[in-house]
């Protein structure tokens, strides 16, 4: 089965029910001027043929950004041994009150036409095995942003990645680079697996940083690839590559066994 897989009409519609039933945690992707904006929440119902998500504000993101009818978002969720990712429309917001007085905001989302399925498989980190050599290129602003030069007010770093996910990379890079960034900032994202190989861009936020001597460390989460057919192809790419460096690390184990 391949890593990531395009699933039919009868697979999508079990997937909203099954994640209904379950009240499976959602995490929402929302495009916000040149950033990102993650909302949380879990699948609580299906009705006339919409979902609906009752937003769980967390400490991180204590304030629901607006949204209005005919937005689009990003959705995902786990399922088993799968993580499923579509893009929805919003049809609307609303407040409800519980029983206990307790008001939860609910989003009502259109069910989506397309979804893809992920293996869980593809969201461990894989190192980069020693004999390979991927480079990651980040600059602030988003991929929309890339520098066309390399002038000192639109800087562009650079490291090389030592392990990657579905869900982001650590690269090794500077303490330049790692000085000029701090964590929640949106950059925009540059891999590239080798010569003669696929060059893939993204948006990421910076997600920590640990500096080691000279050099530093910076983890990288991916956001809003399931946004577009561009960002679909990219994690495509990015998965294939996961399952090239896991088979190879399993060989490195079997064969010292």
């Amino acid at each position: 089965m391949p890593t990531l897989q395009e699933l039919n009409e009868q697979q999508v519609h079990q997937a909203i029910i099954a994640a209904v039933e379950r009240h499976v945690p959602v995490i929402l992707t929302i495009p916000a001027a040149a950033s990102w904006t993650t909302v949380y929440g879990r699948a609580v119902a299906i009705r006339d043929d919409h979902l609906w998500v009752e937003l769980m504000p967390t400490a991180s993101a204590p304030v629901t950004p607006t949204l209005s009818a005919g937005d689009k978002v990003g959705v995902s969720f786990k399922l088993k041994h799968h993580k499923h990712i579509f893009t929805a429309t919003v049809i609307g917001k609303e407040l409800f009150k519980l029983e206990n007085d307790r008001e939860v905001s609910m989003l009502s989302l259109c069910q989506p036409s397309k979804m893809q399925r992920l293996q869980r498989r593809a969201y461990f980190r894989a190192e980069v095995p020693g004999n390979r050599i991927v480079r990651a290129s980040f600059w602030l602003g988003g991929k929309a942003l890339e520098p066309s030069g390399g002038a000192p007010s639109t800087p562009v770093w650079s490291g090389r990645v030592t392990n990657l996910s579905a869900g982001g990379f650590q690269v090794q890079t500077d303490r330049v680079a790692a000085e000029a960034v701090e964590p929640g900032d949106v950059v925009g994202i540059r891999l590239v697996f080798g010569m003669g190989e696929q060059t893939v861009y993204a948006d990421g936020e910076l997600r920590h940083a640990e500096m080691v001597t000279d050099k530093a460390y910076l983890g990288f989460k991916f956001i809003g690839l399931e946004q577009t057919q561009e960002g679909t192809t990219t994690l495509q790419v990015i998965a294939r590559k996961i399952s090239e460096f896991q088979k190879a690390a399993e060989g490195a184990v079997s064969r010292k066994a």
